[in-house]
């Protein structure tokens, strides 16, 4: 989108301005008076931050169903890199659910990040339990590791 943008902002073609503003400089004015607006000016420009602005909004499918406990189903607002140009994808309230990256033949070498874990239970000691590493980038291999925990099923007798 910046290249169109910038196109208008240059040849500011008359066909295209809002009906709202008379020129195109009311216009851009209008839009830096919207940002100033929106900042605190007594606060240093350098404390401002994309991860300010860029954070996450995973939430849990049942959180709209169940305020009340939305507190605990969904995932934490923090703030995140990226954009929707890199490989770590993200735009405010929008980011990865998974990343996956493997070659065939080489799985050992794969990574697997779920933000919310291998659960989706979150009564489960595996809900969220990725969410650190899959916040900070961090690979989490795709292989299984050494077996830590059976989960064994049995036909009911009656």
């Amino acid at each position: 989108m910046e290249i169109p943008l910038w196109r208008l902002v240059d040849e500011r073609p008359a066909h295209l301005l809002s009906p709202r503003f008379t020129s195109w400089t009311e216009l851009l004015e209008s839009a830096v008076d919207s940002t100033l607006a929106s900042i605190d000016l007594e606060r240093s420009l350098s404390t401002y931050t994309w991860g300010e602005r860029n954070r996450l909004r995973i939430r849990h499918p049942l959180s709209g169903a169940l305020p009340a406990f939305a507190r605990w189903l969904n995932l934490p607002a923090d703030p995140i890199p990226g954009d929707l140009h890199m490989p770590r994808v993200s735009a405010p309230g929008f980011a990865a659910s998974e990343r996956l990256v493997v070659a065939p033949g080489h799985e050992e070498e794969g990574i697997l990040h779920l933000p919310g874990g291998q659960s989706g239970h979150p009564l489960s000691a595996h809900y969220r339990d990725q969410y650190e590493a899959w916040l900070r980038g961090e690979s989490l291999p795709l292989l299984p590791g050494p077996v830590k925990h059976v989960l064994e099923l049995r036909p009911r007798s009656d």
